[in-house]
């Protein structure tokens, strides 16, 4: 197996057809926000390949300008290749691509109170768990929905407030204040709601 680096050709294609069967348009940024991110140099989109060139999963990567802090923007597996480990390989090849000092970011939707839907949300958190991530503890909430916060690091992660700082300016740094404080809440404090759900907007 090999990871590599998608062009925006075959983003596109990914997004078109893997990415669309696996997340629910709810869940799916456009592709404009993709490709302007791209364009910004800022967003690594990689794809783990059998020895045919056949995809096998993805982890796209929204990158801090200081390149050090990458957060998780989407991780994929095919419908056809899931339950077979490919994820846990996925996050391995990946972090065998960076620096040990790279410390990866994710975001990961948090449980409802509500039996059947976080089944899956569970298995999502224990996944990532089982694969090396700590909880961190400030939760976040983007275009109001609520994810706990994810990290983990060859090397030992930075101070909490460090990591949370780099977050927020991840997002920042794309949107701008008004944006960010209308639809970001990074961290979401104890007791604070979600802004109201929205979708994704560039605008």
């Amino acid at each position: 197996m090999t990871l590599k680096l998608l062009n925006l050709e075959e983003l596109k294609t990914a997004y078109e057809t893997d990415l669309r069967e696996a997340f629910p348009p709810a869940e799916l940024k456009p592709f404009s926000a993709m490709e302007a991110l791209m364009g910004k140099g800022i967003y690594d989109p990689l794809c783990l390949q059998d020895e045919e060139g056949t995809a096998l999963g993805y982890l796209l990567l929204w990158k801090h300008r200081d390149a050090r802090f990458l957060l998780i923007d989407y991780l994929c597996v095919p419908a056809k290749r899931r339950n077979g480990g490919i994820g846990a390989k996925l996050l391995q090849a990946v972090y065998d691509y960076y620096p040990a000092s790279t410390v990866f970011l994710g975001e990961s939707e948090a449980p409802t109170g509500d039996s059947g839907a976080d089944e899956m949300i569970l298995r999502r958190l224990n996944f990532y768990a089982r694969n090396g991530a700590k909880t961190l503890g400030y939760d976040c909430a983007l275009f109001g929905v609520h994810f706990k916060t994810i990290c983990w690091s060859r090397e030992p992660l930075p101070e909490e407030d460090v990591i949370l700082q780099k977050h927020r300016e991840i997002y920042l740094e794309h949107f701008g204040e008004e944006k960010f404080r209308r639809y970001i809440q990074i961290p979401l404090h104890p007791g604070e709601k979600p802004f109201p759900v929205t979708d994704w907007t560039e605008d």
